[in-house]
């Protein structure tokens, strides 16, 4: 966004990017249209959106920033639900798919919300890391794809350097960048 940005404003023209996430409007959804650009390019364009099914809101930061949040968003939902249907097609492969649901339905939010629970995570990932390998071994042998458990691990040896610690969420997010030894790999 940030090149084709740059290419209208030589032209003299006012970018505004935006994204949707959500369903397409009906009587029970209304999506949200996301907008970023210069703040006061953003009123108009919102406007258009009054009285509509869209909600339609702005975000500071200028242009990328829908699109960013956008991906942002997609990659935890997306990804998740993927998740969640190779672990049931593991749970119900061994019978056990009921008592997945079980533990499941004791949820009252989403992992997502739970930033604070991250550096928890962090911590303990030098034993869920080599777990996730075992789950992923586990649904090879089922003939599942394990892509997902194995990327989960490589996350989660990326904190390895922060074992049993009490890390802050700025460190949790560097180390997640970076690795345990501050290379980008």
């Amino acid at each position: 966004m940030a090149n084709i940005s740059a290419i209208l404003l030589r032209s003299g023209a006012t970018v505004v990017d935006g994204s949707v996430i959500g369903s397409p409007p009906s009587n029970s959804k209304r999506p949200r249209f996301y907008l970023s650009g210069p703040a006061e390019a953003l009123p108009a364009v919102l406007g258009l959106f009054d009285g509509s099914s869209v909600q339609a809101r702005a975000l500071s930061g200028g242009v990328g920033q829908a699109p960013a949040l956008k991906l942002s968003y997609s990659s935890y939902q997306k990804a998740s639900r993927a998740l969640a249907a190779v672990a049931y097609a593991l749970a119900s492969d061994h019978g056990v798919e009921g008592e997945l649901l079980d533990i499941a339905a004791g949820r009252t939010t989403s992992y997502l919300t739970e930033t604070t629970y991250f550096p928890k995570v962090a911590a303990r990932s030098w034993r869920w890391g080599p777990e996730m390998r075992e789950a992923a071994h586990a649904l090879e042998e089922a003939g599942l794809p394990s892509d997902l458990a194995n990327a989960a691990a490589a996350v989660m040896e990326r904190w390895s350097g922060l074992k049993d610690a009490s890390p802050d969420l700025a460190l949790v997010m560097e180390e997640l960048h970076t690795g345990p030894h501050g290379d980008s790999s």
